[in-house]
């Protein structure tokens, strides 16, 4: 019973020490430049993410932009999609110990969804 009451309080603080954040990073009309009317929709919604890895502040693995990344996987699901359109972008942090002020280690997801669309050419 005390080894239970141990593991209790152990698991407690682990959760107490983590730190996790999930904030909107955006809206857009679209990934490129397009005129409204000037587009053919290809289908339903899609999303992409990309998930880095951090350790003291600095993403490791590939280089360059989380949600630029995101939005290619997006752009990917829909073959032929030139840009999305209706776009949100979602970036969650998740920080081990306590938070970002003072965590050595952290994951940060980032998420693109939109409607993928072909740019006319006329």
């Amino acid at each position: 019973m005390k080894n239970a009451i141990k593991k209790f309080f152990a698991v407690g603080i682990a959760a107490a020490l983590a730190g996790c954040l999930s904030k909107p990073v955006g809206m857009l009309a679209s990934t490129d430049p397009v005129e409204q009317g000037r587009y053919t929709i290809l289908g339903s919604e899609v999303s992409g993410t990309d998930t880095q890895f951090m350790l003291i502040g600095m993403t490791f693995g590939a280089s360059g932009s989380g949600t630029r990344r995101a939005t290619e996987s997006a752009l990917e699901q829909a073959p032929g999609a030139d840009a999305l359109v209706r776009v949100s972008i979602d970036c969650e942090e998740f920080y081990f110990p306590f938070n970002f002020i003072v965590a050595p280690i952290g994951i940060v997801k980032c998420r693109v969804t939109g409607t993928p669309v072909k740019i006319n050419q006329n």
